[in-house]
């Protein structure tokens, strides 16, 4: 029991790790963040259950602020929109057991509703953070002659729509061709 607990925390911290250099692959253009780091949570979260993925969501928020990659205007603003918006694309865990139903179905409209209502919860809940944030704190940056409201929907909507597709193409192709290794063994 303690040896697998230990293996998950070390999967986790992986993911985690992954996560942060693929966010550093694709880097974001001024306003707009397309976030690779997304795929390796939701995976890691179906594989392993909401509390799993929450750890290895913060623990990926943490390590751009450690490298200095981070951009932080104020206390509150860093926590929310690095530590908080990372950590909640691990609520796609919620999801764990209905994936591993659907993968057992072998349904692949079933895989593919499935991987995507966890992509969908895990990305929504990463870009209302940033969406808030954007709002609160870079409202003055905003462009085009909008609010900050309107600017930060069109910033953030469009990093959701852009990752939302991206991780769940991904995702259910991994679904599709190794279901295993999204098979959950919930911690």
């Amino acid at each position: 029991m303690k040896n697998e607990k230990l293996k998950v925390l070390l999967e986790g911290t992986l993911m985690a790790a992954i996560a942060a250099i693929l966010s550093a692959v694709v880097p974001s253009v001024e306003w707009f963040d397309i976030s690779l780091g997304i795929i390796p949570i939701v995976i890691y979260s179906l594989r392993r259950g909401l509390k799993a993925g929450l750890f290895a969501g913060l623990l990926w928020g943490i390590i751009p602020i450690l490298m200095g990659r981070a951009y932080i205007l104020t206390l509150f603003q860093g926590f929310l929109e690095y530590p908080l918006a990372n950590m909640v694309t691990g609520l796609a865990g919620v999801m764990a057991v209905k994936c591993k139903m659907a993968i057992d179905s072998g349904k692949t409209g079933s895989i593919f509703l499935t991987v995507m209502g966890a992509v969908f919860i895990g990305t929504f809940a990463k870009y209302l953070v940033h969406f808030y944030a954007g709002v609160v704190f870079w409202g003055s940056y905003a462009q085009w002659g909008l609010g900050p409201i309107l600017y930060s929907l069109v910033v953030n909507g469009g990093s959701f729509v852009v990752n939302f597709i991206i991780s769940t193409i991904i995702i259910f192709a991994i679904a599709k061709k190794s279901g295993h290794l999204l098979e959950p063994k919930l911690a």
